[in-house]
Formats: structure tokens, sequence, C-alpha cells
């Protein structure tokens, strides 16, 4: 029950918009979310006013029954949240930061909006509920709210094959038209409840400690920068910037730096009427009560604008451990390794978690994000709003660091903190997250502490080898293995010989019967998916269009099903699917992201699986290039060399392989503009040389080019390139050996994962050793930081390793790489839930299986593929042919991998 406001949170929203429409000749349409109403008479907009109407979950049957009378006598459409508990979600901002506060959406006719929007706000003033921000209020006291938005889905699609909503201007200008974190108007569109540009109003947000009308003025810039907050707080910097409520850098009249956190009232109301202002109390009470703790931010003040409340606090600065480990580097057990020396860390915050603790606080949100590192080491702990402390905590746990029964909300107990002590200095020497894919806590330590022992194996001793005690299960464990930190291990970072010792945890051995079990059950798995996928909601008014492209959508998955006898006829629907929901926005040309790898899909499915298939729509290279394999027109040749050896009989695959050849031997190319964070120094990372991204994927495309063609033009290029690229790669494999590099470094699409593959390919046909040589020493510096990567996939993880190694095993001959390839796999399994026979494998965010080819499940199918049959291409390269799939394909790796 929500006990607070009187309203169980499951009441039945559906039945009340049912009988609705029975009585006033409606039709509904359901989904997870929502319940959409509309006259089948009656026509709806593409774009316009709309309206939203804001509750919160314990309002929202009043809400409806205030609001459905009036909307029974227009014809205007519109949706509702299916029920209280979904609302509670939406206003979250967890599941869509932009839903808020919508319980419901309202599509009016324009020439009524005014109308309708006053009669509504009439209805239900005097509600209170969360603030719609990329809305403007009709009126304060009443949660109705309006923006230019579209109506039926409208999208524009980027180069990452990204679909964008947007609006449409009379010129055919086209703007977002996504909810955003503000109130914005298209210039072409007049506001119709403020005819007259509105005054602006004073630039001094809570002002004072009274409730004020509405909310604070908007910001001077996207950061804030510029505005006064509370009156007297000049804020200099955005740090957060969202429905939940914005963080701000400022510096009070003094000068002395501050944080200002915003809390908005009735968002994140839990089942006990608690919002995220109780959270922002509760830190501020925490806070009063650690005031002189060294390690935790001073309390400077708390005041209220409108509903919503502010904390500000002293300013521990920016870097935090996340951060820091972004930017400097790995901790590590080296005595003379300064400030990245991994026991100093532990004293310095087991000091501040005693002090707190003496205070009688239970911290319950220690993480790297929290853990803010001054530059002379000093660590400061921040974010204490659901801590526990004079018999009160409020409910919240940080999925991996907080001890697993935290999410239960029994009372919590310093031992708990010291599980999440353990977990953050995992995080500082590996530079992973625990493992937290399986709903099993017992299951996911077990193979956090796996991890730990792959990138350790010797090291039993030290803040290492107190590891297993902070992160056990057992308070008791966890208070010894802190005593040990306490009592033995002296700032200066020493190790003390009698420290407790640790018996590092199995992982498992990939036979050749689990190899095959792991494949057949991930296959299942990779079918399921694509029949939910092809299951889903086709309702255009509601869903985004579907993402059929290589990297994300339907084609990754759809190409590698074609590869399983048991999945085929899967496969065959999946590419007549995406045939017909192909969008109408116009596609980026690419491979992985555009029209080319999708057209190289639905070809491979017709070709093996289904004749009847119609032929795709041939595949142009228009406008300016970039050069690379993800976006360019390496990839989109490389793409159209394997679609011309398909379809021998069509030529234009042929003429835009050599279009693409001659853009990149003229230059005729940009290079790629990716949002990647610039490589540190000696990390082995390299956008511009990887193959993704940069020159190793262009050479790999020409000398293919070549090879097919016998255009010397290309081979000219690609033996030049691939002479730099030797040179690149020699610098790379000596970082990847140094002491800061990075799993990234090993990556397909920043390292040397697929730098290898490509200096194989030059070997093979240029005979010469020294890059056969370069691609083996870097595939095996790949294994070296293998185990730090955090990710299985085929992009930035496991699976592309793994895949040079395979590689460099069909180039050589050497059975030893098949081994180092299947230590790829037993990496995948420690990190996957479930059994090792029956793994579910995370995406890239960690706590969720995911199924896509380049950050999912089909991707990890492609390679374990690949090391069962030791056979094929890897797919998605110019090399790549259709292969009849063998039944018998599990026996292929022979007695060597049994």
């Amino acid at each position: 029950m929500l006990r607070s406001v009187g309203f169980t949170v499951d009441s039945n929203v559906v039945d009340r918009l049912t009988i609705f429409a029975e009585l006033n000749g409606r039709e509904i349409v359901e989904d997870d979310t929502w319940v959409s109403v509309h006259d089948p008479h009656h026509d709806i907009p593409l774009q316009g006013w709309k309206i939203h109407v804001s509750a919160r979950p314990g309002t929202l049957a009043d809400t409806l029954d205030r609001v459905l009378p009036i909307l029974a006598g227009t014809g205007c459409a519109f949706k509702a949240a299916r029920s209280a508990r979904r609302l509670m979600e939406l206003n979250t901002g967890d599941v869509d930061p932009g839903a808020v506060g919508k319980a419901m959406t309202i599509y009016p006719d324009q020439d009524a909006v005014v109308e309708l929007g006053h009669a509504l706000a009439d209805a239900l003033s005097g509600l209170a509920a969360p603030r719609i921000v990329s809305d403007r209020q009709v009126r304060p006291g009443a949660p109705v709210y309006y923006r230019y938005a579209p109506f039926a889905p409208q999208y524009r699609v980027d180069e990452n094959g990204d679909f964008e909503l947007i609006v449409i201007g009379p010129d055919g200008e086209q703007l977002p038209g996504a909810a955003g974190p503000e109130f914005t108007c298209p210039p072409w569109a007049a506001d119709p409840f403020r005819p007259e540009p509105p005054v602006a109003a004073p630039d001094r947000a809570g002002a004072s400690d009274e409730a004020g009308e509405g909310p604070p003025p908007e910001t001077s810039d996207e950061t804030g920068a510029g505005r006064i907050i509370g009156g007297r707080y000049h804020v200099t910097s955005g740090v957060v910037r969202g429905p939940r409520g914005n963080v701000y850098r400022a510096a009070d009249a003094t000068g002395r730096r501050v944080v200002v956190k915003e809390a908005r009232a009735y968002v994140g109301e839990n089942v006990e009427g608690w919002d995220l202002r109780m959270y922002l109390r509760n830190e501020l009470r925490v806070l009063h009560a650690l005031k002189g703790v060294a390690g935790v931010p001073e309390p400077i003040d708390h005041f209220r604008h409108g509903e919503d409340e502010f904390l500000v606090m002293t300013d521990a600065g920016s870097r935090d451990l996340n951060r820091f480990v972004a930017e400097t580097g790995l901790f590590t057990t080296e005595p003379a390794s300064g400030e990245r020396n991994l026991g100093a860390l532990a004293v310095r915050l087991l000091e501040v978690i005693d002090a707190v603790h003496e205070r009688g606080v239970v911290i319950r949100d220690l993480s790297p994000k929290n853990v803010v590192l001054g530059e002379d080491g000093r660590c400061t702990l921040i974010d204490f709003g659901n801590s526990r402390y004079d018999r009160l905590q409020l409910p919240g746990w940080s999925r991996g660091y907080s001890v697993p029964d935290q999410h239960t909300d029994r009372e919590s107990v310093p031992a708990d903190d010291y599980f999440s002590l353990g977990a953050t200095l995992f995080f500082a020497v590996t530079g992973m997250n625990p493992i937290m894919i399986g709903p099993d806590p017992v299951r996911n330590v077990e193979r956090t502490l796996m991890c730990l022992a792959r990138m350790f194996p010797d090291v039993t001793t030290g803040v290492v080898g107190l590891l297993p005690g902070l992160l056990s299960l057992d308070p008791a464990d966890r208070t010894a293995a802190a005593a040990e930190i306490r009592s033995g291990l002296p700032a200066a970072g020493g190790e003390r010989s009698q420290a407790r010792r640790w018996r590092p945890p199995a992982t498992p051995e990939l036979t050749g019967e689990l190899l095959s079990k792991a494949l057949d059950h991930s296959v299942r798995e990779c079918a399921a998916f694509a029949e939910q996928l092809m299951a889903g909601p086709q309702d255009a008014r509601r869903e985004s269009p579907a993402v059929t492209n290589v990297y994300g959508g339907s084609a990754g998955v759809g190409m590698e099903l074609l590869h399983h006898p048991q999945t085929r006829s899967v496969a065959a629907d999946l590419a007549r699917w995406t045939g017909r929901v192909m969008p109408p926005a116009k596609l980026p040309p690419s491979l992985y992201f555009g029209r080319t790898g999708t057209s190289l899909f639905l070809t491979a499915a017709r070709v093996t699986a289904a004749p009847d298939l119609d032929a795709p729509e041939p595949v142009a290279v228009d406008g300016p290039q970039r050069a690379d394999q993800a976006h360019g027109v390496a990839g989109i040749g490389a793409g159209h060399l394997a679609l011309a050896a398909l379809d021998p009989g069509e030529t234009r695959h042929l003429r835009i392989a050599a279009e693409c050849a001659r853009l990149l031997v003229t230059g005729q190319v940009t290079r790629s503009e990716d949002a990647v964070a610039p490589a540190q120094p000696g990390s082995g990372v390299s956008v511009d040389t990887a193959y993704a991204h940069g020159d190793a994927g262009c050479a790999d495309f020409l000398l293919a080019y070549h090879e097919v063609t016998g255009d010397r033009a290309a081979g000219e290029a690609a033996r030049e390139r691939s002479a730099a690229l030797a040179v690149q790669a020699e610098a790379l494999i000596g970082e990847l050996h140094g002491p800061d590099a990075r799993a990234m470094g090993a990556s397909w699409c920043q390292g040397m994962s697929g730098i290898a593959g490509t200096l194989a390919r030059a070997a093979r046909a240029y005979g010469e050793d020294r890059y056969l040589d370069l691609a083996e020493r870097g595939a095996r510096a790949c294994l070296v930081v293998a185990p730090q990567a955090w990710v299985v996939s085929q992009c930035c993880g496991l699976a592309g390793i793994g895949e040079a190694l395979i590689d460099l095993a069909m180039v050589t001959g050497d059975d030893g790489y098949w081994r180092h390839a299947e230590e790829i796999a037993e990496l995948m399994l420690v990190r996957a839930g479930g059994e090792p026979a029956q793994p579910v494998f995370p995406g890239n965010d960690l706590d969720k299986a995911a199924y896509t080819w380049s950050t999912g499940t089909a991707g990890v199918v492609s390679f374990l593929r690949r090391l069962d049959r030791r056979s094929g291409a890897r797919l998605w390269t110019a090399d790549w042919r259709p292969a009849e799939a063998d039944p018998a394909a599990h026996t292929a790796r022979g007695s060597a991998a049994s």
C-alpha cells in the first residue's frame, strides 16, 4: 500500500480506461508501460502542442477521475501510465529521464489546446506532482504542462544508426523533438499560452528559505555557469543535470568552493511516500552528525525554492576514483607506486570509514563514484543520502558494491561497509566492476574473486590477499579482514608477510563438451531474442523504428544465426522481418551502423535460407565520407566485396568497392571523429591506429580489394599503409607490456586485436616474416591484459581479443593460439551469469543480458563458433563467405582440446 497517499500501487488503471473507451467509442492499445486511447474516426496531427498531466502514484486514480470527463468531450487521443506501480517507476527517472511526471500525454486539436489546457488546470488545481522539466506549466498550482513535440514519431538517423526524434518546420527544418532538460520552443511555433514574450524572472533561484512559486529561472547555459542559487551561491559549473535534480559547483560570497545539490519534489517517490527530498534531508542529518570528520564534506546550507530543496556542502573536488583510474591507471601492490599504491588507498579509506563508524553512521553507498581523491592522496567520501544513523536508514543500494542483502533493507551494520570497501579496492586494482549479472550473490562474489585470481594468480597476501575476506558474505570475515588492514598495512603501503592467505577459487576449464554446451545454449538464447524482437509491438504511434543494423540490431543477430542449422529458419524469418520494418528515414551507408551491413545480411539470408526474399536495395556511397571500417568507406567497401562474392552477377558491388578504394587512395575522406576519450600515454589504446576507427581497418580493406581486383593503386597504398602500421604496432605492443596498459588497448575497436589481424593478412600477402612476427607478438600482448577486460563483447572486450587469437591460429597452424583462445572463453564464463554450460553473458552495462552482435551474446557466439569449429573468417570482413554449418562441427576441435 501507498500508506502516505492512500492508494494501492496496482489499482487498475486499465479498467478505468477500458470503461471510458467503451462509453465513448474509443479504441485502446496496451503495452508494458502505457494504455493508449484514441478515436478511430479522429486524425492525429504529426506534431504540435501536446499536453502532459503530472501525477504521483498515490494521486493517479484521482487524476484520471478528474481528467477523463473532460477528455470525453473531445476527440483527442491520449495515453496514461498503465498502473500506479508503473508510474512510480517512471517517476524515478531511471527508466527514462524524460518521462518523470508524465502520467498522461494528451494530443489535442491545435485550435483547442489552450481551452483544454486551462480546463485541465481548473480540474487538477491543488494536486501536487513532480515538475516536468522539459515542459512549461500552464499555470502555477496545477500539474498541467505543455510543449511542442511530435505526436507520431518522426526520426532522423545519425551516423551511429541511432534514431533521433524530430519536429519539422514549414521550410523542412529539422529540430530535436525528444524531451530535454529544459523547455524549448521551435522558432516557427508561438507559445499558445503566452502569446507575448514572458518577462524574465530575477536570476535568484531560492532566494530565501520560504517556499516560492514555480521552478528556478532557466540556467544561463548548459552548465548553469553564471547563475545564482539561493541568492548567494554563484554557479561555476554543472556536475549533474536531469529531472531528479541538478548538482552544481559554485562559490559563496567569500569565494569558498561549494557543491549545491538539488532534490526535486515528488521525484523517486516510493511506497512510503518518501521522495528524493527525504534523501537530501537524511544526507544533511548525517553530515551534521559527521561534522569535523576528516574525509567528509562539511554541511553549509539547506533551503527551499518552491517545493524543491537544495543542500550546500564543501567541495571535495572532481577527481573521483572512477575518473582517477581512467586517467592515471590501476592501483598496484608495488611499494614504490606513489599515489597509485593499493595499500595506501586501503589504509586511507579505512581511516575515514572508521571515523564515520565512530559517529554511529553506516555509509551504505561506498563505491568508486563516491570516493574523491585529493591531489595529496587524501580520500573524501560523498553521498550519504541512504546512510544509516540513529536507527533511520532509507532504501537504496549500489549493485555490486553494496553488500548483496542490503536490497532487503535489513538494519545495516558497520561490517556492511567493509564489503563495499573490498569491492571498491577490487575496482581500483583491476579496473573492473564486481560481477553483477547473476541473481545469486554468492555466485557473483565467487566469480568476482575468480577475476581477481586471473589477474593475480600468485598474490595471496597483502591487500589483494585480504579482498576475499572483505568480500565475504560473513560479517565476521569482513571485520577480520578490515582489522588486518588497520593493524598491518602502514600508510606507505608496505605488506605484512603474516597477512591472511587465500586460495583462489578454481575457474571453469573449457573442455570440448563444455564449449559445445555453452555454444548451443547461447545460440538458443539468441534465437529466442530474435523471436521476441519479431513479436514486439508495431504501433508506429508509440514505438521507435526497429534497429536493423549490425552493431546493435537485427542484422548482427541474424547473420550469426545463419551459421547454425538449428536457427537458420529463425534467421530467415528475421531477414524477412528486417526487410519489412526498414525505417523510411535515410540510413547511413556504413557497414556496422547502416545499410551496407543490413544489405549483406539480407543477401546472405536469401542465398542460404530464404530464396523468396526480395533483393535488397542498392547501397550507394553518397556525400562526404569517413575513412574507417565502422562508419566509413573502408567498411562500406569491405561489405561490398563480400556482397560481390555472394552475388557475382551483380556488378554494382565491385563498382562501389572501387569507389571506396579510390576515395581512400586519393585521400578524399575524413578522419574518425568518434566521441572517444583521448588515450592515456602508455595505455596501448590508439583509436586512430586500430581496426574499427583507424589505419588498420583501412589497410585491411585496400589489401583485400587489391587481392580481389588486382588494382595497382590500391595495392601500392595497402603496402605503404601496412608498413606504417607495423611501426605503430611495435610501439603499442611495448605499451601493452608496460605498467600503464589498459584492457581497451587489446580491443578490436581501439587496440591491438584488430591490428593483429591486419598484420597477419599483410604477412600472408607479402610473405614478410616481420609482419607475422608483429601479429603474433601483438596477439600475445593482448593475452597479457585480457584478464582486465571488463566486458565480453566483440567491440570493446574479450570476444574481439579471442577472434584475433583464432586468426593467428589459422594463419600459423600453431595449436597454442587455439589454447589461448580457450583461455579467453574461460574468462568470458567467469564474467557470465548462470552455470558454465548455460551462461548468461552480460552486455556492456554489465548488470543484464544483451544479445546484439557488437555488445552482446550474438558476437560472443561468433567467437565461440569459430573456436568450436576451428574454421571460418571473422564476420563482417571482406573475407567472410557463407559456409554450410556442419551439424558435427562440435567434433572439429579434436582430441587436443578435450
